[in-house]
């Protein structure tokens, strides 16, 4: 039980998470803030450069407000870990947070919970509300980024129903669509807050670099692999004589593969937070 009550003990998790909490509140409130309404901003910015040049009011649509909602949710993600435990590599403030009375993976569990679950989300309803706040005021805004979402969810499930030899087939639907997004999201910040939690300088711009040199590296050696494999695959995927059964193959590998890569990417984080030394 001393055990059990060492690693996980939820009374004193809960403590820990609300402290903890308020601090990251206090370090990313206004970068979360101003992120969420970073998208209104460019919009009136664009409306406002028009009516100056042009005099009559009129910015950028449907098309534009939901490209830069989302660049500004990955810009978010990128930013709010170094932000909120950026001080987890200084010698001071990392040696004092090692002396906090909670576990290694309690302090984890905070870590993610506020960066790759409750920053995304306040950035989603702050960013939505003055979307549709927006589009309430201003009659030239058209449809808001809620309802946009909806209908193209909608869309999305019907363009992807492709009806062969009489049966419909489902080929993607918009939930699997949000649950990728919603892992891709996860993973993301999972791996800035490693970076986070690893580089004393320059957090950000080396989590990238790393980004960039592992993704090359991981092609050079997919590559040829895939290539070697290629053929055997096709024939493998050609033997199934069914359509639907070799996308859901493609389709669940991928998203095992994704979902996997997220857990190495926490459990690696919790390794670091678990064993590093001041």
């Amino acid at each position: 039980n001393t055990m059990n009550n060492n690693t996980f003990n939820f009374t004193r998790f809960g403590k820990y998470f609300v402290s903890d909490l308020r601090n990251t509140f206090n370090n990313t409130w206004l970068t979360v803030l101003l992120t969420s309404l970073s998208g209104l901003i460019a919009y009136l910015f664009c409306g406002t450069i028009h009516l100056l040049v042009d005099g009559s009011w009129a910015s950028y649509g449907l098309i534009g407000r939901a490209i830069s909602f989302f660049i500004l949710l990955y810009v978010l993600i990128l930013v709010v870990p170094s932000k909120a435990y950026g001080f987890f590599t200084d010698k001071r403030s990392g040696g004092f947070y090692t002396l906090i009375p909670a576990s290694s993976l309690e302090k984890f569990l905070t870590m993610f919970i506020n960066t790759a679950l409750l920053a995304p989300l306040a950035y989603v309803a702050i960013a939505l509300a003055a979307d549709s706040l927006l589009c309430l005021v201003d009659p030239k805004c058209g449809e808001t980024l809620i309802t946009a979402m909806a209908s193209g969810a909608k869309e999305f499930n019907e363009l992807c129903n492709i009806p062969n030899e009489g049966l419909d087939i489902q080929i993607f639907s918009s939930g699997e669509l949000f649950w990728g997004v919603v892992v891709n999201i996860i993973s993301w910040a999972l791996t800035f807050l490693l970076g986070a939690l690893y580089f004393k300088k320059n957090k950000i711009g080396k989590t990238i670099l790393v980004m960039i040199l592992v993704s090359m590296a991981t092609s050079m050696v997919l590559t040829p692999i895939m290539f070697h494999l290629g053929e055997g695959l096709i024939d493998w995927l050609d033997s199934m004589d069914n359509p639907e059964r070799i996308l859901c193959t493609i389709k669940w590998t991928s998203y095992s593969v994704s979902v996997l890569i997220t857990l190495a990417l926490g459990v690696w984080a919790y390794v670091r937070v678990k064993t590093v030394k001041h």
